[in-house]
């Protein structure tokens, strides 16, 4: 086996069942459902729902994978990590510099889509301007160790789910007419405008790439497993819990939007739910959900933060990444690796800047290419350690082995053959392929010995 660094000096086992659930949750509950939510309803109309379903029955298993590899070899570098040893350094450094590539991609849409929702109550001000400040306020936030960062996750990720259920029960009243002085519409809008599919099957497939985006966020659980305690019973419980529980969220959101508003008139470019508060009337729950909107991408920002600059720490303790960035302080924190991250959303207020009205979809569906890659990679690397291991006793076992990755891998293969089905997802295959070729000429140069 190849030498692989495994825990860092931040083993402290700080965080409970509960933490991780509302670190998973802070990092999956963001902008998409509460703003990306719209563009798989305009390519799917109410059928969306079951892309949104499919989408967590394909992350979840491979979280499982993840949260299995971790509970015996606890990493602060996660899968790019276990793909180091089990299918070798290339694809080890690979990885982890695409999901750093990935984190900042999602992290310049949450700040484009924070800037987006700001942008609601000062619509005269440019993008570019709002991106700027919750850059600079996401770094700030992250200068705090992992018992404030998990405190502060927790709060936020209550917010955001007490947010959703209320806007789930409130359209539900609406739907059946127990809003005051307004008429049921039933069932109307899902069958009405095309019928709940209105393209077709083929309608839910081609929506796949961005629905898988709004599960991306939850691949940081496999960066604080040297922190949590005992993850071999953690780790895989808070996959399930935070997995289910934003399909549930999900789910129920789309049924409401759908149910009190034509598919074809939601909003792609600002909240489709405060959209739908803003059809109730509810003016002042319009402006305070949006507040929470708000709160929701940003917390998702501060968790892909979080997440990728551990990933620069362990590639860094790898020889593969600057050794600067190796540095820890007292804390735990990685100074260093927050900084140059946080250099990097310059990208996003640039690209707010040229293209204010488009670059959300590109940037989401490239960060979600680059997660199906992840993800693949993480599935081969879970096929190896099951082959490979020593046959010890694990602290956890995923049942389905062979079945269940190779059926995963199936769920891939098919997810990203749907991309090209929609014009405006190509660029993002491009730029995921130009990526994996640049690391792997960056490594066979400039690293490989």
């Amino acid at each position: 086996m190849h030498r692989v660094i495994y825990l860092l000096n931040v083993n402290k086992n700080e965080l409970s069942l509960v933490n991780v659930i509302m670190i998973a949750l802070g990092g999956v509950i963001g902008a998409g459902i509460f703003v990306a939510s719209g563009i798989p309803i305009n390519i799917a109309g109410p059928g969306a729902v079951l892309a949104y379903i499919a989408g967590a029955l394909v992350v979840i298993p491979i979280m499982l994978y993840t949260s299995e590899m971790a509970a015996a070899k606890p990493s602060s570098g996660g899968f790019s990590v276990y793909a180091h040893e089990y299918l070798g350094p290339m694809m080890g450094f690979v990885t982890g510099w695409m999901y750093w590539s990935s984190g900042i991609l999602s992290m310049a849409t949450e700040v484009t889509a924070a800037a987006l929702v700001t942008h609601w109550w000062f619509p005269s001000w440019p993008l570019w301007i709002f991106s700027l400040i919750y850059s600079l306020l996401i770094t700030i936030l992250n200068f705090m160790d992992i018992r404030g960062f998990s405190k502060v996750e927790g709060l936020l990720a209550q917010i955001k789910v007490i947010a959703l259920l209320l806007f789930i029960v409130l359209g539900l009243l609406f739907i059946k007419g127990w809003w005051p002085g307004v008429l049921a519409t039933g069932t109307v809008n899902y069958f009405q405008w095309g019928g709940f599919l209105p393209g077709g099957w083929i309608g839910v497939y081609s929506s796949m790439l961005l629905v898988i985006f709004s599960y991306a966020g939850m691949a940081v659980i496999g960066m604080i497993s040297t922190q949590v305690r005992n993850p071999g019973k953690t780790l895989w419980r808070a996959v399930m819990a935070s997995g289910l529980t934003a399909m549930i969220l999900y789910a129920g959101t789309i049924l409401v939007i759908t149910g009190i508003m034509p598919w074809q008139t939601v909003p792609t470019d600002s909240s489709p739910v405060v959209a739908v508060l803003q059809k109730l009337g509810v003016t002042f729950a319009g402006s305070l959900l949006n507040a929470i909107v708000l709160i929701a991408v940003l917390s998702c920002m501060n968790t892909s933060m979080f997440g990728v600059s551990r990933m620069l720490q362990s590639l860094a303790a790898r020889n593969e990444a600057p050794h600067f960035l190796l540095k820890i302080d007292n804390k735990g924190r990685s100074i260093p690796a927050i900084t140059i991250t946080s250099s990097f959303l310059g990208l996003a207020i640039l690209l707010a800047y040229v293209l204010p009205h488009k670059v959300f979809i590109y940037v989401a569906s490239a960060s979600g290419f680059i997660a199906l890659f992840n993800w693949t990679i993480t599935t081969l690397t879970y096929l190896r350690f099951k082959r490979h291991s020593p046959k010890i006793k694990q602290p956890f076992v995923l049942w389905g082995y062979p079945f269940l990755p190779y059926l995963s891998l199936f769920l891939l293969f098919l997810t990203v053959a749907s991309i090209p089905l929609v014009t405006q997802q190509l660029p993002s295959m491009i730029t995921g392929i130009v990526l994996v070729f640049l690391y792997s000429g960056i490594y066979m140069v400039f690293i490989k010995k």
